[in-house]
């Protein structure tokens, strides 16, 4: 009864839109960027939905940078485009899984353009020299960074009894924190070693033997 091991375990992933290695494009005058999605997401959840932009990026110097946008009252958010009820005809007479194409999830980030010339991909660029400027990346650090589009709102109580708690992740981060929590106030030896495992990959199923 003396030997073992006491674990509590979570996962510390949710679903999340994950930027593509070259992400940032521009089409009729709007700038993009590109991205696929991670975990059991539903997409139209997604759709005209404030999102904020996290992640870390790698300097050709190899300094890390890291990346929050969207998340403060005073910034601007990022968000996919939706079609307007009107005509949206063809959209709702379709099956769920077939109604929003993935590959259509790419997110709004810019429609003015560096300067008045009359030259390509000017919206772009002023995409591009905004983030040079907050951040001092270039457009070829995406290829090293790790950047994902989440929702940016804050978890609030749901109901007029505030008995539930509405927010991104909750179910993983209600797990993680608490057991994280209770190792950490363990004031005394106990019977048995206690360890906390986290994981990723739960939002996708398994994976495999990894």
């Amino acid at each position: 009864a003396s030997y073992g091991v006491n674990i509590a375990a979570a996962h510390v992933d949710s679903p999340r839109l994950d930027l593509k290695q070259v992400p940032l494009y521009e089409d009729n005058e709007v700038a993009y960027f590109k991205t696929h999605y991670y975990g059991g997401i539903r997409k139209y959840q997604w759709l005209a939905l404030p999102l904020a932009l996290h992640g870390v990026v790698s300097l050709i110097d190899g300094t890390n940078v890291k990346v929050i946008f969207g998340e403060d009252e005073n910034e601007p958010v990022l968000c996919i485009s939706d079609l307007l009820p009107h005509l949206a005809y063809e959209q709702v007479t379709k099956p769920l899984n077939k109604a929003f194409d993935a590959e259509d999830m790419n997110v709004l980030v810019g429609s003015r353009p560096f300067s008045d010339e009359d030259e390509a991909d000017l919206v772009k660029l002023n995409v591009m020299n905004i983030l040079n400027q907050k951040y001092g990346i270039t457009e070829d650090d995406f290829l090293s960074a790790e950047l994902c589009l989440i929702p940016c709102f804050k978890a609030k109580d749901v109901g007029f009894d505030a008995s539930m708690i509405g927010g991104y992740g909750h179910d993983d981060k209600v797990c993680a924190y608490t057991a994280l929590k209770a190792i950490f106030e363990i004031n005394e030896i106990p019977e048995k070693t206690c360890a906390c495992y986290f994981s990723d990959r739960e939002e996708v199923g398994s994976m495999g033997n990894t």
